[in-house]
């Protein structure tokens, strides 16, 4: 991801009134835009997270947050439900501000794939290079 595309993207999560950490809001354009991947853990090929993440662009500012949150230095539990929940408001709050109610579903349900699925990725994450 650019920066560009990343101040883009914390902008529209502002508009929509998505819920993040202080420090998503407080980062660089070039932090956000290494931290994010797209959907996906980045030990997926990079074939399938680009589908996945085509799939799934209309959520693409809510899971910029998710993104930020896998990239952070302190992993617990507790901080890995709080981002998979934070994820399935946004989805939510995403959806019904821009009047999709369709991605609601794809989205609350990759929340609850991220938390049945995604410890490994949050344990593992971390800003890119």
């Amino acid at each position: 991801m650019t920066p560009n595309r990343a101040q883009f993207l914390r902008a529209f999560c502002c508009e929509f009134g998505a819920f993040a950490p202080e420090s998503f809001w407080r980062a660089s354009e070039s932090e956000l835009a290494a931290a994010c991947n797209g959907v996906g853990p980045d030990h997926w090929p990079a074939w399938i997270r680009h589908a996945v993440t085509w799939l799934l662009r209309p959520l693409e500012a809510s899971a910029e947050i998710h993104d930020w949150e896998y990239s952070m230095p302190h992993k617990s539990f507790p901080s890995f439900t709080a981002a998979n929940a934070r994820l399935a408001a946004n989805v939510i709050l995403e959806a019904v501000y821009d009047c999709r109610p369709a991605c609601m579903l794809a989205g609350i349900f990759a929340a609850f794939a991220c938390q049945l699925f995604g410890w490994f990725a949050y344990r593992n994450g971390r800003l890119r290079p």
